[in-house]
């Protein structure tokens, strides 16, 4: 295998930038890098090869070579087979000193990184770009490299962590898989942040058989209360002790109006009065909790007019006086209304909701900043879907909705997303959620 565009192959021409290689190496379990000395988790793209050793054993023979006792240190480097193979991509992290570049503040000591990191064939496309990624500012750099017929690309992304740059690179020989293997920055966290934990939900109840296959991919499942938006009937009946016995946690969840049967605002209220003592009824009928937390589905994004906010404000009075607590699932991804104006649903609701207690489930499947159709223990945490007070983030739906997450990677060739060990069985194709808690409804019965 050639490795173009790699730290292992240009680097070390670099010689201010050497340093010793961490004792402590970096470890990638499960698809997941946990670094504990940078204080990082990073899930690489699915499917590739893991290139880490020989890319530390290159740059230490590239060191030798040239008389040095110093080498780069290499985080991870992995591939999905030849460079030479049009399909081809890498991935590979690096850090270096940022006491070597005390000279320059820091965002043009890291755009210098990024140079460093493609190396003294690559060219610079355009100018650096700045973008945040779990709350760490990062300067973004496009390359190219020209290897007849070939035409590589890469984008690099650095920040500084302490007293070290990280610098996070993917490459491709197509333009669009960068982009596609880009999306995974989404999946970086850095020490302080709150741990996210991996749910599911779906319309239909998957069936008993399943639940323990299902429990090894995720903490948490959805709930509904009512039938599901188009379902004939609701399957979740009577399946809270069961589920929760084989060891999940629960997203409960009710099927709100659409704004079409509202009609006026006056009806508005009623309707979200009549249809919030119906939750209560059902969750208690199923016997959750008191403090469980009913997330009202809204399935229309964009503002929300008058008629909607009656409904679903008067929905979430009935159910904070019940000593149920109310929560709302809605997009998290931005409309545009004009030109130079755009609106999002968790906000807008946040903006108009006083003092109501609401929990803020919500939708944006977009990469980024979603992952894609990825099955991580530990997904991107939902402050990283846009909205910085979500407490649950669904970041992808089956199918694939393509005029919004067409550009993710991880779903099948029929669009869904499947848990791991499935066998792509249509009937357990799942929607993905990122929770800041393994029952984020707190609906876990413990009497």
């Amino acid at each position: 295998m050639h490795y173009s565009l790699k730290v292992a192959s240009f680097l070390l021409s670099v010689s201010a930038l050497a340093l010793p290689q961490s004792a402590g190496s970096p470890a990638l379990v499960d698809g997941v890098l946990s670094d504990a000395e940078l204080g990082f988790r990073y899930t690489p793209p699915p499917k590739m090869f893991d290139e880490t050793d020989s890319a530390m054993e290159s740059v230490r023979s590239r060191a030798a070579a040239l008389h040095s006792h110093s080498v780069f240190e290499v985080i991870l480097s992995m591939v999905s087979g030849n460079d030479t193979d049009p399909d081809w991509f890498a991935v590979s992290i690096e850090a270096f000193p940022r006491s070597k570049l005390s000279a320059l503040d820091d965002v043009a000591a890291v755009a210098r990184v990024n140079v460093l990191v493609a190396g003294a064939r690559a060219s610079l496309i355009g100018t650096p770009q700045q973008a945040t990624f779990a709350g760490k500012q990062f300067v973004v750099s496009e390359f190219e490299q020209k290897e007849p017929p070939l035409t590589k690309r890469a984008r690099v992304y650095t920040t500084v962590l302490g007293d070290k740059f990280l610098s996070i690179a993917f490459s491709a020989n197509q333009g669009e898989n960068v982009q596609r293997i880009a999306n995974t920055m989404a999946t970086l966290e850095f020490s302080g942040q709150p741990r996210s934990y991996l749910g599911f939900d779906r319309n239909d109840y998957p069936g008993d058989e399943s639940l323990n296959q299902l429990r090894e991919a995720f903490d948490y499942t959805g709930y509904w209360l009512n039938k599901p938006p188009g379902a004939k009937a609701n399957t979740w009946v009577g399946k809270r002790k069961t589920i929760q016995a084989a060891g999940f946690g629960f997203l409960v969840l009710f099927n709100g109006r659409l704004y079409s049967e509202l009609q006026t605002i006056t009806n508005a209220a009623k309707l979200g009065q009549a249809d919030a003592q119906s939750a209560v009824a059902a969750a208690r009928h199923e016997g959750f909790p008191d403090g469980t937390i009913v997330f009202l589905d809204q399935e229309q994004g964009g503002r929300m007019l008058s008629e909607q906010k009656a409904y679903l404000f008067a929905w979430v009075d009935g159910i904070s006086q019940s000593g149920l607590r109310a929560g709302v699932y809605c997009s998290g991804i931005p409309v545009k209304e004009a030109t130079d104006t755009s609106v999002v649903t968790a906000k807008d609701i946040r903006k108009d909701a006083g003092n109501r207690n609401i929990t803020y489930w919500v939708t944006n499947d977009g990469c980024p900043p979603a992952p894609g159709c990825v099955t991580t223990r530990h997904p991107p945490s939902p402050n990283l879907s846009g909205i910085a007070f979500a407490d649950v983030w669904q970041f992808a739906q089956s199918p694939q909705r393509k005029d919004v997450a067409g550009a993710c990677a991880g779903y099948s060739a029929n669009g869904n997303c499947y848990p791991p060990g499935s066998g792509g069985r249509n009937e357990l194709h799942v929607d993905l959620n990122a929770a800041t808690s393994a029952d984020p409804s707190h609906g876990i019965n413990h009497d």
